[in-house]
Formats: C-alpha cells, sequence, structure tokens
C-alpha cells in the first residue's frame, strides 16, 4: 500500500513531467513561429532572423531583423523585439517573459536581454563565433547581477538546440545562400555536437560539397552582399 509521503512524491513528480511537456510544446510552437519570421526577414532582404516575446504563454511582440530597413546595424531582431515588448507593457522590466529566437543571440542582443530582466531565452541554432552564450558569457555571467542588481537580474534560464534541425533545414530550403554563408563561417551550429567539436569556431570546416566554393563567392562579393543588408551605404 502507498503511503501518503510515496503519494505526495509520486503526484509532484508527475506534475513536474507534465510541466515540462507543456513548456516544451510552448516552446516548439513558438519556435516554429520564429522560423516563419526568419523567412519573412530574409524575403525582405534582411538576414533569416525572428524573435518572438512571450508572457504567461500569449505573445507580446514579433519581430525580424531591421537593420536594412532601418539603416541601423542595432536594430537585429531581439532588440527590436525586447524595445517593442517594453513598449506595449509600459514597462523597462520584462521580468517572467520569455524570448525566442532561431538563433543564439549575439553578445550586443545578449547584454539588452540581460538589462530588460528576460526570465527565459530559448533559441534553436547555436552562434559558436558571436553567441552570447557560446562563445561569450552574458547571458549566464551572474557577475553582472552580482555587481549591479539595481541594473540586471541574475541570468536567465536557458534553452538551447529546441527544434535546431528544424531550423538548419528551414533554413538551407528557403534562405540556401545565406545558410552556405553562415556554414561556410561557422556562424551558426545546429546542435551542441558543433560547438563542443570546435571545428566552426576555427572557421568553419564543416563540409557540405560546394560550402568551399561559396566562400570563395562571398569573398569575391563581399561589398555586394553587405550593401544588400544595409550595409556601406548611406543613401
Amino acid at each position: 500500500m502507498i503511503g501518503h509521503r510515496e503519494m505526495a512524491g509520486f503526484l509532484t513528480a508527475k506534475s513536474a513531467t507534465m510541466d515540462a511537456a507543456d513548456t516544451r510544446a510552448i516552446d516548439e510552437r513558438m519556435m516554429r513561429r520564429c522560423l516563419g519570421l526568419a523567412v519573412k526577414s530574409a524575403e525582405l532582404g534582411e538576414y533569416p532572423y525572428g524573435a518572438v516575446i512571450v508572457r504567461d504563454g500569449e505573445v507580446v511582440v514579433e519581430t525580424t531583423n531591421r537593420v536594412a530597413r532601418d539603416r541601423d546595424v542595432t536594430r537585429h531582431a531581439e532588440v527590436v523585439a525586447i524595445s517593442e515588448a517594453q513598449k506595449a507593457l509600459a514597462s523597462t522590466d520584462l521580468g517572467g517573459c520569455t524570448l525566442y529566437t532561431n538563433v543564439e543571440p549575439c553578445a550586443l542582443c545578449s547584454y539588452a536581454i540581460r538589462e530588460s530582466r528576460l526570465a527565459r531565452v530559448v533559441y534553436a541554432m547555436r552562434s559558436p563565433v558571436m553567441g552570447g552564450a557560446s562563445r561569450w558569457n552574458i547571458l549566464s555571467d551572474p557577475g553582472l547581477s552580482d555587481t549591479m542588481p539595481e541594473v540586471f537580474m541574475p541570468p536567465p534560464d536557458i534553452a538551447p538546440d529546441v527544434l535546431s534541425e528544424e531550423a538548419d533545414a528551414m533554413l538551407r530550403r528557403r534562405a540556401p545562400v545565406m545558410w552556405a554563408f553562415f556554414h561556410a563561417r561557422g556562424l551558426i551550429a545546429a546542435s551542441s555536437q558543433d560547438v563542443a567539436g570546435g571545428e566552426h569556431a576555427q572557421g568553419g570546416r564543416r563540409s557540405h560539397g560546394y560550402i568551399g566554393l561559396v566562400r570563395w563567392l562571398f569573398r569575391a562579393l563581399r561589398m555586394k552582399l553587405a550593401d544588400r543588408f544595409g550595409r556601406g551605404r548611406t543613401r
């Protein structure tokens, strides 16, 4: 016969399992929303990044990259999302909110995430070269909140690799040129094994057949590509 303590422990474990399953379902649903935004961003002539901020299971804002549109290199999808969410909620404090993005936030975005006090950060693909978790210890650095608790809350919960293979496949299918460029430069990794192996951080020796050719092509067309994404032009 099961005692009261055993039954309480069983119910607690069952509840935790159900909560984890519910969280995973929400994370995957929101991540697929990010993937759709990333495709839209690419279609608009931007880098293929999308971001969604959610509170209590409800979408607060969703954004794409706006660097080319606004002629402003700070207009990353995550920064735009944070700015719009603060306006929508009439507060600079986004505690209790979750940020979803298809690629790990860069160092710039990671500082904005920490200062806006987002509770969770969920992303699909890691960024070994520019990531605020994989490369730079910003998202998970307790020193920020220990030194300046008036500004920074403790590090957010981080959930990497959510639908990472699906995100990589989507990018390859819908934005193949950018996908090849990112992999050739080691800018994205579809799994933690890619990061652990260190090949991307060392310049992206991963081979996908034509990536070497694409690397040469992008080197030759560097300025033209930069112009396409809002850099190098004043009008």
